[in-house]
């Protein structure tokens, strides 16, 4: 039978009365129910049928909802906290404003699902599926969203701070705003994710894959991309400091006017990458690969670039003073008006490049 012909097998007087005798409702037809408003803490509601149910205002506190099927019900405003919705079939449900902190729902299916408001901090979404979940301002503090699935959600200035969302996939999402500090992506897929004008202060990003995400203008000083694949990313505008990007596959990445102070670069990859007007001051670049990559105007004073590969590199009007390029290759690269003063080429390999323009005051020259 199809549910919106279905009959519910209980009046809400009788659901009512079955809750305060301690009696279990799971497994009945529930059809579009109306209990708003209404008492439910602790009600047995697992594997019963609850599409297009109405729970507007009521409280389901410490209820039993596992692997029920909330499909399309409204729970707009709903105290489900503590509650079980492990396996729930929640696709269409609307949560804005909805309270589940503290609540399993642990493989539970959420897909088009509404959000806004919505309270999930030290829920447990673990496995859970939520794709073009859509809601702005969503609660997510603390929760545990490991190997979930939120791909194409539209969650704005959402607050996942602290949240392990270890082996997740947010590729797609629009997160612009949201807060992700202290966060833990490790291993986690985020291509094409929108993480404009976000805070990710300290969070995880290890082996995430971020192919062309969108991270321009974020705060995220402290944050670990080590060994992670920012392909073609866009950090412009952004502030980075002290940011480990060790290993980090960044090829034809824009770091464009950036704040990169202090970052591990190390063994990164950046061929082909923008990063014009940005400051890179004592950062360390030990054997990453700069080729052809696109540095003019930049601040890269005090740096470590020892072993860098930058041939074809494009230095034009940047200040290197007091960088260590012991052993880098900077073979045809282009360092006009560059400033390498108190810098140390001690064993840089130099073929093809013209120093005529910069400026070598107590710079200490390759050998032979």
């Amino acid at each position: 039978m199809k549910a919106e012909n279905a009959m519910a097998d209980y009046t809400p007087e009788e659901i009512l009365n079955k809750k305060e005798r301690g009696e279990s409702l799971a497994g009945a037809n529930l059809v579009r129910i109306s209990l708003r408003g209404q008492d439910l803490t602790g009600i047995q509601f697992g594997g019963a049928n609850l599409q297009y149910a109405d729970f507007t205002g009521a409280n389901l506190s410490g209820a039993d909802l596992a692997e029920a099927d909330l499909s399309y019900a409204n729970l707009n405003g709903a105290r489900v906290e503590g509650a079980v919705l492990s396996k729930c079939l929640m696709t269409g449900v609307d949560l804005t404003g909805a309270i589940l902190s503290r609540s399993d729902l642990s493989e539970a299916v959420l897909d088009d699902s509404k959000l806004g408001n919505c309270d999930l901090s030290r829920a447990s979404l673990a496995g859970a599926r939520a794709r073009r979940a859509s809601g702005s301002k969503l609660e997510a503090s603390l929760s545990n969203c490991n190997e979930s699935d939120f791909e194409e959600a539209r969650l704005e200035e959402a607050n996942f701070r602290g949240a392990s969302m270890i082996r997740s996939n947010f590729s797609k999402a629009v997160m612009n705003g949201s807060d992700l500090s202290g966060s833990d992506l490790k291993e986690s897929v985020l291509t094409r994710i929108n993480l404009e004008g976000a805070t990710l202060l300290s969070a995880g990003f290890v082996e995430a894959t971020m192919i062309k995400a969108n991270i321009k203008g974020a705060r995220s000083s402290g944050a670990d991309f080590a060994l992670s694949n920012l392909t073609g990313a866009d950090l412009s505008g952004g502030v980075f400091s002290k940011c480990v990007f060790r290993g980090a596959e960044m090829s034809q990445a824009t770091l464009n006017a950036g704040n990169y102070t202090e970052c591990d670069l190390s063994f990164s990859r950046m061929t082909y990458a923008s990063a014009e007007s940005s400051s890179f001051v004592r950062a360390s670049f030990v054997r990453a690969n700069l080729k052809e990559a696109k540095l003019r105007k930049c601040q890269i004073s005090g740096a470590d670039l020892t072993g860098a590969r930058m041939s074809g590199c494009n230095l034009l009007g940047s200040d290197l003073s007091g960088s260590n390029f012991n052993e880098a290759d900077l073979s045809r690269a282009n360092v006009g008006g560059t400033d390498f003063s108190r810098a140390d080429l001690t064993g840089a390999t130099i073929i093809g490049t013209d120093f005529a323009d910069a400026r070598l005051v107590d710079t200490k020259h390759p050998v032979g």
